[in-house]
């Protein structure tokens, strides 16, 4: 099938001052076809954008007014693969937790893991998504009713983000397979949801020509788009920064009322539901390497809090750069750009959780991260996990009558 990207290509602009990223934002205007895959975070981090043929111009006009330094590659929906190219396999001959799944094959995953486990693994039907996939929470536990506290890790709001649902099951194999990990399943109970928007990641595998689809699969009951932007559909202040109202947006439309989506309902319920002894929440993107956390609605205030979130980030990233990855790139989430709405400001804001995070994984490759890295990147994360487990379990002893945390603000001045 043509893939219009085929023709488009990747401009990644490397800002050094922060007039060159303000510049940066008229490309966020609406345009004939200008997509931004990512923004920059800090000086000298990339902003990429996806230029059609017909607006290379205005882009390249931009970069010599501005004189920033870039990188280009043209023909960019070249490197797609098709993934719906092989047929159907049976499962458990050919799961690999170092490949990328289809949802089906994630669901079989779950389901055999908790069947060949039931001491350790337990299943939560949540429900169905908007299109009648079946989703199910996966909570994993020594003793469930030790009332432990919780981390909660979710994956994969973004449809196009695969490396975020392939790393969320890896953390299940590691919990459940690996003799060591019972430190980590020791006085902490986890809670993964590997793919949180099922029917977008399903839709980025249909074909190539969807591949960097990122909302939901809704149907919009007036305008003839689809899809919500998950991420900015949360009930924490909701839709003052960083959002579109358009719903015709491919990006950021944050739809029409807070939780409008019943994937984000999934994910509200099981916080409100465990908001006494959820400690720990991340949510797992892609791509940049980033590890940040509230506030993201605003660049303006902090967490009162924030110095023990940034401490806890900076301990996780050191774990992983250890193990041989990249460090994280740490820092409150709406530093350079707010964006309201998002899981991580409601975790921390309304539910209470004391530590909350967005991490986004890998950098390179954008969203189209090579399946054949997975191996040496996934176990590089896993270790950073490994300082998120032993810091709420020094923290939060197990207790039945933990209460729930709300945050203070403080402003920041410069």
């Amino acid at each position: 099938m043509e893939n219009k990207y085929d023709n488009y290509t990747l401009v990644k602009l490397f800002p050094s001052r922060t007039e060159q990223i303000k510049a940066l934002n008229i490309l966020e205007q609406p345009n004939e076809g200008i997509e931004i895959l990512k923004k920059s975070r800090s000086l000298n981090d990339s902003t990429d954008v996806l230029v059609p043929p017909n607006e290379l111009r205005f882009v390249e006009d931009i970069i010599k007014k501005e004189d920033i330094l870039y990188e280009i590659k043209s023909h960019y929906g070249r490197s797609f693969e098709n993934w719906d190219r092989t047929p159907k396999r049976r499962f458990m001959r050919s799961f690999s937790i170092f490949e990328y799944h289809s949802y089906n094959a994630i669901q079989e995953f779950i389901e055999s893991t908790a069947k060949r486990h039931p001491d350790l693994v337990r299943l939560q039907n949540l429900g169905t998504s908007y299109q009648g996939r079946r989703m199910k929470l996966v909570k994993v536990s020594l003793d469930p009713s030790a009332c432990n506290p919780i981390i909660f890790i979710d994956a994969g709001i973004h449809a196009r983000e695969w490396a975020a649902p392939a790393m969320a099951l890896y953390l299940i194999h590691r919990l459940v397979n690996d003799p060591d990990a019972r430190k980590e399943l020791d006085g902490v109970d986890w809670y993964i949801l590997p793919v949180v928007n099922p029917d977008g990641y399903e839709y980025t595998r249909s074909n190539r020509a969807n591949r960097l689809w990122r909302k939901t699969r809704s149907k919009n009951s007036v305008f003839d788009c689809f899809g919500v932007d998950g991420n900015r559909n949360y009930g924490f202040k909701w839709a003052v920064s960083g959002v579109s109202k358009n719903p015709c947006d491919k990006e950021t439309y944050a739809g029409p009322k807070p939780f409008s989506e019943v994937e984000t309902q999934y994910v509200r319920n099981i916080m409100m539901e465990n908001s006494k002894r959820l400690k720990l929440y991340v949510s797992l993107h892609s791509y940049g390497q980033y590890l940040v956390y509230p506030w993201g609605y605003t660049g303006d205030y902090l967490p009162k809090e924030w110095k023990r979130l940034d401490s806890l980030a900076r301990s996780v990233s050191d774990a992983v750069q250890r193990a041989g990855g990249e460090p994280f790139k740490v820092l409150s989430a709406g530093k350079w750009y707010p964006a309201a709405g998002g899981s991580d400001d409601y975790a921390f804001g309304a539910v209470g959780v004391p530590y909350s995070y967005t991490m986004e994984l890998t950098d390179g490759y954008e969203f189209i991260y090579p399946e054949r890295l997975l191996k040496n990147v996934l176990p590089q994360y896993y270790e950073g996990f490994k300082v998120f487990a032993a810091q709420i379990r020094k923290e939060f002893p197990a207790s039945c009558s933990n209460r729930r945390y709300l945050p203070e603000v403080i402003e920041i001045t410069n």
